[in-house]
């Protein structure tokens, strides 16, 4: 679905070669130092008129279903752009709420928003072996299920002109990278 995912092509490496992603196997979610993102990709960005805010690591094992959550507490429309590492057959899930019984609101420990909710107060609309790079809209509620393998993933935020983007102006910008 267009308004949840997109696959990209990203014609740069978006990581150093030297990023070594064990060094993020020691919590399950924590901050991505920026100097392991490649000098290549802050150009590239620099010419779309995007500035990179934020970007969290996950570390995940095999065979979980992670918590059903949105990203932040007063966002519905909120893209980044994940990149997956390790797990290549991670599932990403997203759904539409049926009672607005939050489970938890609250901050991550690296304080960013999420708002958790029960899987008996959402619907499934929409699961995808979510390819990397992606877009991916995280103000809708979601989860990801992993398989066989532990996964890395990355997720990053941007702004144009300092403000957060909607998913549809985010999709406008990439369009020329959009598989």
């Amino acid at each position: 679905m267009d308004n949840l995912h997109q696959t990209l092509r990203i014609p740069v490496p978006f990581l150093k070669e030297e990023f070594n992603r064990e060094k993020y196997s020691c919590s399950r979610h924590q901050q991505l130092d920026r100097q392991d993102i490649s000098d290549e990709y802050y150009n590239w960005l620099q010419m779309l008129n995007l500035k990179l805010v934020h970007a969290e690591t996950f570390y995940s094992i095999p065979d979980q279903h992670y918590t059903i959550h949105k990203d932040t507490h007063d966002l519905t429309d909120f893209p980044k752009i994940n990149w997956v590492f390790g797990n290549s057959i991670s599932t990403m899930n997203w759904y539409k709420i049926l009672a607005d019984n939050k489970l938890d609101v609250g901050k991550t420990g690296i304080d960013t928003g999420y708002v958790g909710y029960k899987s008996e107060d959402v619907e499934l609309i929409h699961s995808v072996e979510l390819p990397s790079p992606s877009l991916v809209q995280a103000g809708t509620v979601h989860n990801v299920t992993t398989k066989k393998d532990f996964r890395w993933s990355i997720s990053t935020v941007y702004t144009h002109n300092d403000k957060l983007l909607t998913y549809s102006e985010m999709s406008k910008i990439l369009k020329p990278f959009i598989s």
